[in-house]
């Protein structure tokens, strides 16, 4: 460094070299690099999956036949006072009209050679708590362990 070194002492490095300014070089140099340096933007992508099984598909993969998804529509029937059952289109009115439909469609699957598959209970807020934890004690005790719950239908959006 400039002016350490007293006079008439003698030294190994006989040339000075002040760092100061190249300290504030490298800072500028630094400053412009991250000023210019452009990110790659990444606006618009959403890293995603879709399951292969559910959805708009094309149509089945050659050969597979299409099943028809095991659905309990509930609603609340203020008219008659009661919960209304349907599985597809058919109106449910006793319990073991239910498991024989799901009993069907069941046995659709299994024929197919799938073993899993969900029971969608598709039920409004009108119904009673108790009338679909019946509905899930009827699937449990048939062994029916996968029971999924699926927003009413008719308080979907719509996509357009």
């Amino acid at each position: 460094m400039g002016g350490s070194q007293n006079i008439g002492e003698a030294s190994d490095n006989p040339v000075e070299i002040n760092v100061t300014a190249m300290v504030d070089v490298i800072f500028c140099l630094c400053i412009f690099f991250m000023c210019s340096f452009h990110f790659k933007q990444l606006e618009g992508k959403i890293d995603a999956w879709l399951p292969q099984d559910k959805g708009n598909q094309t149509g089945p993969p050659k050969g597979e036949v299409i099943l028809e998804e095991i659905r309990v529509f509930m609603r609340w029937d203020p008219a008659r006072n009661v919960t209304v059952r349907k599985v597809g289109k058919t109106e449910i009115s006793s319990d073991s009209e239910l498991m024989d439909a799901i009993r069907a469609r069941k046995g659709d699957y299994e024929r197919v050679g799938k073993t899993v598959f969900p029971v969608i209970i598709d039920a409004t807020e009108a119904v009673p708590w108790s009338d679909v934890v019946h509905v899930v004690d009827l699937c449990k005790a048939d062994k029916l362990t996968s029971i999924e719950f699926a927003e009413p239908m008719e308080y979907r959006p719509s996509n357009r």
